[in-house]
């Protein structure tokens, strides 16, 4: 009876197979083990995530941030899409095997990629774990006046401190012919030399900052709400192409506060409005008091009668007109292209990918973003320093 031989090249894979298969189980599991590790590590130590934040943070920025920052594009938008296609890719490739699970070949085929895919999942966990997850559970931001409440009278005495800020910055703006505010700067490079302005008060601000860059899906980020992304697997202060320019600095400089470790909202915010009003550029300092105006204002308005708010300084019309992420021409253009028959398709697409994806990381983390908690920071800050600009 003639046996037909495999020949020696499958032989040799057919026989090397099982070994490879133990090589790769046992490095998987080191790998799941370490991240493991790290993890319990930071769940167990608050002091292990701050000195993390406060001393190791940094090196992102300077490798990961330096190498995405080569690219003209947002890195990690392009991250996003690949890992749509390799998820979609992945599926594929299982289905297939289920009809297809005889064939050798395809067999060591769909493995192999089963491993890669295994390998890019570890290392988007790892990744993270050091970029997010030690940041989250690091000790929140709090300045000496935060142990105590604070009164009306000086509530009120910091909301109109910025109220009269914005009014007396609000003419000083360029405009177009319809009263659009103009910045003509380089928003993300003085956003960047704001945060260092104050970086000898607070040390993680100084150092290099990547490119911002604008995201091809801004119409995406309009749906979801969002107007600027920190990408913690590219290190990358993204924005939207639709935020206005009486925004945009604020905008910067808030990815930026999370690249250097304030992944707090609130925190985020309120180092983007003390850089900012700090800064020497006039439309810069303006958009940092826009920036905590809604909250500030917001906060205000809730804890008084109306009748005493009322006798407090208003807004400008001026400042009333610039008070928005979006400019009056962006906000129609937007209003109409949402009127386009193929846009509530994908508007409720983006807004669920959206919102789930920040359920996933929240739910992860038990964390809540606390945005209008920047009052609270603003309070404690003027109370222990007695001012918000620079001696």
């Amino acid at each position: 009876m003639a046996v037909e031989a495999l020949p020696k090249t499958e032989r040799e894979q057919t026989s090397n197979e099982p070994k490879r298969k133990r090589k790769f189980a046992v490095f998987a599991s080191v790998y799941a083990a370490v991240i493991i590790v790290l993890n319990v590590a930071a769940l167990l130590s608050r002091q292990l995530c701050d000195f993390f934040t406060d001393h190791l943070f940094f090196i992102a920025a300077n490798t990961t941030g330096r190498i995405s920052g080569l690219f003209p594009f947002s890195l990690g938008e392009v991250l996003i899409s690949l890992a749509i296609v390799l998820l979609v890719t992945t599926i594929i490739i299982c289905i297939i095997l289920i009809f297809n699970h005889k064939q050798d070949t395809y067999k060591r085929f769909a493995a192999a990629w089963l491993r890669v895919m295994a390998v890019i999942v570890l290392t988007v966990a790892l990744l993270y774990t050091f970029n997010c997850s030690y940041l989250y559970l690091s000790t929140p931001m709090q300045f000496a006046g935060g142990t105590r409440e604070f009164d009306v009278d000086e509530f009120e005495a910091v909301r109109n401190m910025v109220v009269n800020e914005c009014n007396a910055l609000a003419p000083q703006m360029e405009r177009e012919d319809d009263g659009t505010m103009i910045f003509t700067g380089d928003s993300a490079k003085a956003a960047a030399e704001a945060l260092r302005g104050i970086s000898g008060d607070f040390p993680r601000l100084s150092g290099y900052y990547p490119p911002a860059k604008e995201m091809w899906g801004s119409y995406f980020m309009y749906k979801s709400d969002i107007i600027g992304v920190y990408f913690p697997f590219s290190m990358e202060a993204n924005y939207s192409s639709y935020v206005s320019d009486s925004f945009l600095p604020h905008v910067i400089a808030h990815e930026y506060a999370h690249l250097k470790g304030y992944i707090y909202e609130n925190e985020a915010n309120f180092m983007s409005f003390l850089a900012c009003i700090n800064s020497d550029d006039p439309a810069v300092r303006y958009s940092g008091y826009l920036c905590v105006l809604y909250y500030i204002e917001k906060d205000y308005t809730s804890s008084v009668p109306d009748e005493r708010a009322a006798k407090q300084v208003q807004l400008s019309n001026l400042v009333r007109f610039d008070d928005y992420c979006y400019d009056r021409k962006t906000w129609e253009y937007l209003q109409e292209r949402d009127k386009e028959k193929e846009q509530p398709k994908i508007a409720e697409a983006a807004e669920k990918v959206g919102d789930t994806l920040t359920d996933i990381y929240q739910d992860a983390l038990d964390y809540t973003p606390n945005y209008s908690e920047v009052t609270l920071l603003m309070m404690q800050y003027y109370t222990e320093v007695g001012s918000f600009a620079a001696e």
